[in-house]
């Protein structure tokens, strides 16, 4: 999968998947349901996807458009494939879960091309772990790394400031872990540094158990010896005998 990816990708995904969750839908001879359909998903998701792209070719693809439009038109976008995205999980089609999430990373690429903000962030960060989770190239782990950065500076001031601390699976913290995690994977060190140091910034809570864990994965893996040193300077500064 190419990172940033591409908007004309993303809606020939969306297209290609929902036409997989409504055609099994419409299979299963539904009742008369209150909720918003497959069916009617799709056919708004594909207007999302016209808006968007003619949107970019009338003011560029970085053109200036009015911040709060970019964000509400964005959020539109990604709450109807966040309803897809369950739609598929409740007519157990676990692989079209995910390609509805990675359709939605070019809904968020467009909102961060034109400096709006990600409101509605979870089906991102869904998708974004399936790619960590299913990357062992250097240099995709490098895109993948550069693209959940854009994304946590596009997110909403709300969601930064992390008021559900009680949550495990809130976005911004599994954002800030899943990065960290993939910037080890890289073996740069100079990323490491970059990504810990705004980990512990954004998490410091979560720092003593996230450098323990990664001290447990520098002897369970051959990681090079200038991985394992800032790992272990990491943990040294935060491990529970030093945090007080």
């Amino acid at each position: 999968m190419v990172l940033p990816p591409k908007l004309s990708d993303a809606r020939v995904r969306h297209q290609q998947v929902s036409a997989e969750i409504v055609t099994n839908y419409n299979s299963r001879s539904p009742r008369v349901t209150d909720q918003v359909t497959p069916p009617q998903l799709s056919e708004a998701i594909d207007q999302f996807f016209s808006v968007a792209m003619r949107l970019d070719r009338e003011q560029g693809e970085d053109g200036a458009i009015l911040q709060d439009d970019v964000s509400q038109i964005g959020d539109y976008g990604l709450q109807l494939m966040t309803d897809l995205a369950r739609w598929a999980q409740q007519l157990a089609l676990p692989d079209a879960r995910q390609e509805v999430a990675l359709a939605a990373l070019g809904a968020a690429n467009w909102i961060i091309r034109h400096q709006g903000e990600i409101r509605a962030p979870e089906i991102i960060v869904d998708a974004l772990a399936d790619v960590a989770n299913t990357t062992r190239d250097p240099e995709t782990l490098k895109e993948l790394e550069q693209f959940m950065t854009a994304i946590l500076k596009a997110l909403a001031a709300f969601i930064q400031q992390d008021l559900e601390k009680s949550n495990s699976g809130r976005p911004w913290r599994v954002l800030h872990v899943n990065r960290a995690i993939v910037a080890t994977r890289i073996h740069d060190v100079g990323t490491m540094t970059r990504v810990f140091d705004e980990f512990v910034q954004a998490l410091p809570e979560e720092a003593p158990r996230f450098f323990a864990q990664g001290m447990e994965q520098m002897k369970k893996l051959d990681y090079p010896a200038p991985v394992r040193l800032i790992m272990k300077k990491y943990y040294d500064t935060w491990s529970p005998r030093q945090v007080h």
